[in-house]
């Protein structure tokens, strides 16, 4: 029998996974398109949009099919495996340049990303799902987020120190850098598969609390309205995690751009990301351990006093460069760690306050509507950046960009994700619960079985 470690590290590790992909999105594939591929920025930026709102609305859809499946290996666990072959395969296409030019070279590129992100909402979405029938205990949760989060920017700082360096090594060739990036990818995608299965194996779900209906045959927007208008929690939820996730992306999106301008002044990209990555590991069991003394509203407050600090210090004196690297980076990935701990944390909770007040778990419409916003706002934030890159006028074609190119870069970074992340503490403190009043919801969901 797995005990309750082994099931939380087992969860953990799929994360890395997911977060091999997710990242290498986050941080390289507009790069990719605009520095390698040749797009236009603001294509670029289109592609990727267009890519992340496909991706948002096929959660709604999948969430609903995921509640409803039912095999002796349970309900979530089967899509890791299934799913996991096919989205590596379609990661492996993003990094493949179409022999064309123009408009058609635009409309494959998008294809080609609908169909990864198709394939990733079929792991991604159960796999979110899975957290909450692992456990229902709100203090526990918070630990599998953290242990999860660890995992996840574990993934953060694989793709950080190997991509752009493999890249690098194998594409300094003329016409190689396509195929250093190609590659780099299929291993990236087989890695990810391998986690994917020690997941699978790892974990056992288990019966929620309380009387659960099956899910109706209602479509995933109809199911949304309804989870809203019957849970009072999610709305306000989903309204920080569009925040928060619109800050983080501004954040990551353009920090490859930033750190290409830069270059000569700063270390190479990969040394400077694999820093950020590692902040955010090491700072994941603070926050998961400050969280369990002073509480998630509080933790998150403190969070952004980190990241918002390290912005004022940004912005008043400049990258401070120790070895290479402005040291104000690691304040802004030990303030994003944070946030991916704890947003993923309240949200399972979220389920059975729904429970409690509908008489309903609608696992697949909270998961669904939680995807459906975080990847909305991604796909937001790439056309703000794309349409930001085209207006401080980044060049491709220079070997090295203009200063004032660089200095509108990093007046973005240090003035747009920072207010995004107070406006997230703003929010924060207007949910409508605490842990101990999802205890003992879940407490009363307990008896009604009895």
């Amino acid at each position: 029998m797995l005990g309750r470690l082994g099931r939380y590290l087992g969860y953990g590790v799929g994360d890395f996974g997911l977060n091999i992909f997710w990242n290498t999105l986050s941080l390289i594939l507009v790069f990719w398109y605009v520095e390698v591929v040749g797009l236009d920025p603001r294509a670029a930026g289109l592609v990727f949009f267009i890519g992340v709102v496909w991706d948002a609305l096929a959660d709604l859809w999948v969430a609903d099919l995921a509640q409803r499946t039912r095999t002796r290996f349970g309900t979530y666990r089967p899509y890791l495996l299934v799913g996991g072959v096919v989205l590596g395969g379609s990661f492996c296409l993003l990094f493949w340049i179409p022999p064309w030019q123009g408009l058609p070279l635009v409309l494959t590129l998008t294809v080609v990303h609908i169909l990864f992100r198709t394939a990733y909402t079929f792991v991604a979405v159960p796999y979110a799902a899975l957290a909450s029938r692992l456990t229902f205990d709100s203090g526990e949760r918070t630990w599998l987020a953290g242990i999860r989060m660890g995992f996840a920017f574990a993934g953060l700082l694989w793709v950080s120190g190997f991509i752009f360096p493999l890249a690098r090594t194998f594409g300094e060739q003329e016409g190689m850098a396509a195929w250093a990036y190609f590659g780099a990818a299929a291993v990236g995608a087989l890695t990810a598969f391998v986690a994917f299965v020690i997941c699978f194996f790892g974990t056992r779900e288990k019966a929620p609390p309380g009387h659960v209906e099956a899910p109706s045959a209602r479509s995933g927007f109809i199911k949304l309205i309804g989870e809203w208008r019957e849970n009072p929690a999610l709305s306000r939820l989903l309204l920080l995690l569009f925040v928060n996730s619109i800050a983080v992306s501004s954040f990551l999106l353009p920090l490859s751009f930033y750190l290409e301008a830069s270059s000569g002044l700063l270390a190479e990209k990969e040394v400077v990301l694999s820093a950020y990555a590692l902040a955010t590991v090491l700072s994941v069991p603070v926050w998961t351990v400050v969280s369990s003394v002073i509480g998630v509203r509080q933790a998150w407050l403190w969070a952004v006093g980190v990241l918002s600090s390290s912005a004022l210090a940004f912005a008043l004196f400049g990258p401070i460069i120790i070895g290479g690297i402005p040291i104000q980076i690691f304040g802004y990935g030990a303030g994003y760690a944070a946030f991916g701990v704890y947003i993923w944390a309240l949200i399972p909770n979220a389920i059975e306050i729904g429970q409690w007040h509908s008489g309903k778990r609608r696992e697949g419409a909270v998961f669904g509507a939680s995807l459906f916003v975080q990847k909305t706002a991604g796909g937001v934030a790439g056309i703000l950046v794309g349409l930001m890159l085209a207006v401080i006028g980044y060049d491709r074609e220079l070997g090295m960009q203009l200063p004032e190119t660089l200095a509108r870069l990093s007046l973005y970074l240090y003035i747009v994700p920072p207010l995004l992340v107070v406006l997230s503490g703003v929010l924060v403190l207007r949910l409508p619960f605490t842990e101990e009043e999802h205890r003992k919801i879940v407490s009363d969901l307990d008896k009604r079985t009895r």
